[in-house]
């Protein structure tokens, strides 16, 4: 036999990375490591609070239809058994359309699961009553089983050993049809798929869907082909059996109406969270129930199947209408079951406790300084990354089950830091620290346009190295650039902190003097000139051969009236090329 797909699996191409279902999946079941969402099979329990959770529909649930439309091809007679949710889950259709739809497509007969919530509700009410002393925790939902067989091992005997109501009806089925009969389960939940092809239950039930799957296969039915569709209203249904012994899902209504609300023999809980906090009250000791009636769903009705679009107060309203509606047999439901034939009624559990890897602590801190939590001041435990603590997500990490991208406030750290230094690289020259050119034309643009405005001196020097194409030819292009670093360090010691010195490109600098006449601009190249005489650049900096001399000439240009700043910067490279034509190493003035 070959092996099932995973029951729920991740489309890639779907996934848009937005990781709402780390935060949903109850048991960390969601690996975030390539960019995409991934289902961790062996954690998956099957609740689907991933699927209708995706905004993207990137988690899809296996699809059994093939194996239906096999077994409807096939000579066996086939019964469709639906979950009493069919009336919520497949509305606007009639009860009466649906089971027209599957008789006229080729169903041998079509049945429900209520005869066999009362028999296991029965079977309930002798395990409530035996009062061992040992919990019964209630074992009709899937979801709950997995919860307590994995997290919960040393519960596992608390379990109620009964099967659920649709294995009973699927058993009461096969012992009352021909021989050969197939079962096929409509489901309100995606983890009975697989919980009904479990070995332990071999053969009672041939294949499992959900309500969302017939309802797409009775949406591409040809309505011409099934008449029996559009005459359904005026279609007879049989008399259901009297529920008068079950309540949700084969659980009895005894138990329940025999305790007060606050009776602390009897727990009632809705979801793992809630199961989560009561199974971990009772294994410190903080709790001691009798009976627990737990449910990972508001009940079945608000099963992942059963129309998610739905609120559950309008599919109780159209489940109450029906059974208002529909005619009951007289005869009691427990008259009935005693005129059935045996079947088996008692199931086992054993524990399957999920092996995960707990790194020491020293390797948690390892990783969480790594990731910039320093110290324990920086662990926020936000959950935005969809674990209790940050030490969970160093856990997960660690285990290649989730990454670092999942933590937003790390992330929106480093993405400010990045903005930061992207927005320093925009104004800042990578190899000089100093402005690059992009920085002048903004600062010279912001000076000229004050000087117009408000008057007041402005100038410019136009500093070129001596000889740069030399070093570079002789020494090689590090040692140029460790010189070009080091006559940036000199401008930034030698100008006041009001001059904005810059790197015009290649061995060219310009200095803007704010506030400053021309004579003082002219002594202030003067004094630039004669350090860089002086400046030798250490044959260690850079890799140089041996200690290099630097010398530079320089031009000034002072703003006049209007002076724009490309007349500016001309007047003042005008000067440089005049110094360098006149011998080098020397300061000239612009004329004006």
């Amino acid at each position: 036999m070959s092996a099932r797909a995973p029951l729920i699996r991740v489309d890639p191409h779907a996934c848009r990375g937005c990781w709402r279902c780390v935060h949903l999946c109850p048991t960390r079941a969601i690996r975030t490591t390539h960019g995409f969402a991934e289902v961790i099979a062996e954690k998956c329990i099957g609740c689907g609070l991933c699927v209708p959770g995706c905004r993207n529909g990137a988690f899809v649930v296996r699809n059994d239809g093939a194996t239906v439309d096999s077994l409807l091809a096939s000579d066996r007679p086939v019964v469709a058994l639906l979950a009493t949710e069919f009336v919520a889950a497949l509305h606007p259709m009639a009860p009466e359309a649906v089971e027209g739809a599957l008789l006229e497509s080729g169903f041998y007969a079509v049945e429900s699961t209520l005869l066999g919530a009362e028999v296991v509700a029965m079977e309930y009410e002798v395990r409530h009553a035996a009062n061992t002393g040992v919990p019964v925790i209630r074992s009709t939902c899937p979801v709950v089983n997995e919860w307590v067989r994995r997290r919960y091992p040393s519960l596992v005997g608390a379990l109620a050993p009964i099967v659920p109501p649709y294995i009973a009806q699927a058993a009461i089925i096969k012992a009352l049809y021909p021989p050969g009969t197939a079962v096929v389960y409509v489901s309100p939940c995606y983890a009975r798929k697989d919980e009904a092809l479990s070995p332990e239950f071999a053969g009672v039930v041939d294949v499992a869907i959900g309500f969302d799957e017939l309802k797409r296969a009775i949406g591409r039915m040809d309505r011409a082909a099934h008449p029996c569709v559009a005459r359904s209203p005026h279609r007879e249904r049989r008399p259901e059996p009297l529920q008068e012994v079950s309540l949700t899902d084969g659980y009895p209504r005894s138990t329940l109406v025999a305790h007060p609300l606050l009776d602390p023999a009897v727990k009632v809980v809705r979801g793992l969270a809630e199961l989560d906090a009561l199974l971990t009250a009772i294994v410190a000791g903080e709790a001691a129930p009798a009976i627990i009636d737990a449910l990972n769903c508001e009940g079945c009705i608000d099963g992942p199947t059963v129309d998610p679009g739905m609120s559950l107060f309008a599919k109780r309203n159209l489940e109450a209408a029906d059974s208002h509606r529909r005619a009951r047999t007289a005869v009691s439901s427990r008259a009935i079951a005693r005129s059935l034939p045996p079947i088996e009624l008692r199931r086992s559990f054993e524990p399957a406790p999920v092996d995960v890897h707990e790194p020491p602590e020293a390797t948690l801190r390892e990783i969480l300084h790594e990731a910039g939590f320093v110290t324990d001041a920086d662990l926020l435990d936000c959950r935005a990354c969809g674990y209790e603590t940050c030490f969970e997500q160093a856990a997960a990490v660690f285990r290649g089950d989730s990454t670092w991208e999942v933590c937003f406030p790390l992330q929106r750290r480093k993405l400010t830091e990045e903005v930061a230094q992207l927005q320093e690289s925009a104004t800042l020259d990578a190899l000089t620290g100093l402005w690059n050119r992009r920085m002048l034309s903004d600062r010279l643009r912001d000076e000229c346009a004050r000087h117009d405005r408000y008057g007041g001196p402005l100038c410019l020097l136009m500093l070129d190295l001596d000889g740069f194409k030399s070093v570079n030819d002789d020494h090689g292009h590090l040692c140029g650039d460790a010189v070009l670093a080091a006559v940036a360090d000199l401008l930034r010691l030698t100008l006041r902190a009001t001059d904005l010195p810059c790197r015009y490109g290649g061995d060219e600098f310009a200095i803007i003097l704010p506030a400053t006449a021309k004579t003082d601009a002219f002594a202030v190249a003067e004094k630039v000139r004669g350090e860089v005489a002086h400046l030798l650049v250490d044959a260690q900096r850079g890799g140089c051969a041996r200690e290099i001399a630097v010398r530079a000439s320089i031009g000034v240009a002072a703003a006049g009236v209007g002076t724009q700043p490309l007349e500016l910067l001309e007047a003042a490279d005008r000067a440089l090329y005049q110094a360098k034509a006149m011998g080098r190493n020397q300061v000239r003035l612009a004329p004006g």
